[in-house]
């Protein structure tokens, strides 16, 4: 028996609510079950019960056997000594605070749901892929709907905390959060981090002074990431590249990243960090004042129009500075713009919205809808037992689910799982 089944038992009041007793056998009422406590202290706050004819006001704690109140060192805690009612599963010991007086107590097992707590049992002893995945065809579609986008929102809105920490660095100047965000998802899964330091390296500040020569931008990017550190004899565009960032690396007073910290190892050539950094500086070139260009855009297909950059002419022939290669333009495809839009400028639009009071999420769900769904690990995963995508929405949805909940065992905070133990 977990304790959080405990708590999401007691919450939603999934016991009998008829004639209850306390262990010594007082007439009990639950008027109210309190509030959940997420912090230190007792499990739920300014709860009130009727014991006999009195009316109590107060906290609740929670534990698995009454004894776990002196395993805890609650009897010693003086935090606790508002607490008006013990629920425990098996009631061995009596209890009392810090002013030695004794707590009532409830006992959960003698009042419990039998169907409630076979549910959550078969949930939990389940060894399938997704615990629920035997059960998903029992529920409701509109729950499955409904969640989804509940999901996604709430994926939205942890994504928007970090904008938000950026944009208070940044003295509320949303180019250069725009700058670090995307340039840091232009890393990639292996260079986001050092992508991530690239940016606060280079502030956007000096970067946009050099947004109408792409050679210069360039030129920021490779010699902060590191890249130019190398003697590379018969390379006319590297030593170029070399003497330039020498100039702007004086001019301005930068730090560079130590080289060997930007990765080229195990990456498909056509996500080089060379050929990201590349487009990068392209992209600004060619689009000035991106930020309000991509707040404004009313749908995927525009967002084509203004992403799709191809790298400068050097890079037809490259993949990096050492050896030449057939000629083929790098240009950002479809499916890495559909990336963009779904993890950098969805995020963005969603938090700057909300900071002008302009909220509308009907807005965002109807963009992101017609993004093309995501291709991966987790979302193969979840199409595989049924749980499909029709659009980015639903495949941020199951990420979601995945990382917040199922590889985390919340089925009790699921309304999918909240679903299947509430079943009769």
């Amino acid at each position: 028996m977990k304790e959080d089944f405990l708590h999401y038992v007691w919450k939603n009041k999934f016991f009998a609510t008829g004639k209850l007793l306390t262990t010594s056998k007082q007439k009990m009422e639950v008027i109210d079950v309190g509030t959940l406590n997420t912090n230190a202290g007792p499990d739920f706050l300014n709860a009130k019960i009727k014991i006999d004819d009195i009316t109590w006001a107060g906290n609740v704690e929670i534990h698995k056997k009454s004894s776990d109140w002196y395993a805890h060192g609650h009897e010693k805690d003086s935090a606790y000594d508002n607490v008006i009612l013990h629920v425990v599963f098996e009631d061995d010991i009596p209890v009392y605070n810090s002013n030695n007086q004794q707590i009532n107590t409830f006992d959960l097992s003698k009042n419990i749901d039998l169907d409630l707590l076979k549910n959550f049992n078969q949930l939990i002893k389940s060894k399938s892929i997704l615990r629920c995945q035997n059960k998903l065809k029992d529920i409701d579609p509109y729950i499955i709907i409904h969640f989804k986008y509940k999901l996604f929102f709430e994926r939205l809105e942890q994504k928007s905390k970090i904008i938000d920490n950026l944009l208070y660095r940044s003295n509320n100047d949303w180019e250069q959060v725009l700058y670090e965000t995307l340039l840091k998802y232009f890393g990639g899964t292996v260079n986001k981090e050092a992508f991530r330091q690239l940016a606060n390296y280079l502030p956007f500040s000096t970067f946009k002074k050099y947004r109408d020569n792409p050679f210069r931008l360039e030129a920021l990017l490779f010699g902060v990431g590191g890249l130019l550190y190398e003697e590379k004899p018969n390379n006319d565009y590297y030593e170029k590249m070399q003497k330039e960032f020498e100039f702007l690396f004086k001019k301005h007073d930068l730090y560079g990243l130590k080289q060997g910290v930007v990765r080229f190892h195990r990456l498909r050539p056509q996500g080089f960090p060379s050929i990201r950094l590349a487009q990068f500086a392209v992209l600004y070139h060619n689009v000035d004042f991106l930020f309000d260009k991509l707040m404004k855009l009313k749908n995927p297909n525009d967002a084509y129009d203004l992403l799709e950059v191809t790298a400068g002419q050097y890079w037809d022939t490259h993949y990096n500075f050492d050896k030449t290669t057939k000629t083929r333009k790098k240009t950002l495809g479809k499916s890495f713009i559909d990336r963009i839009l779904i993890n950098v400028v969805v995020p963005l639009k969603f938090a700057y919205l909300k900071h002008k009071d302009n909220y509308d999420p009907d807005a965002i769900i109807d963009f992101i809808e017609q993004i093309k769904p995501e291709k991966n690990r987790i979302v193969d995963v979840f199409h595989k037992v049924k749980l499909h995508s029709k659009n980015a929405l639903d495949t941020q949805a199951i990420i979601q689910l995945n990382e917040h909940y199922c590889s985390k065992d919340r089925c009790l905070a699921c309304d999918i799982g909240h679903n299947i133990i509430g079943k009769k």
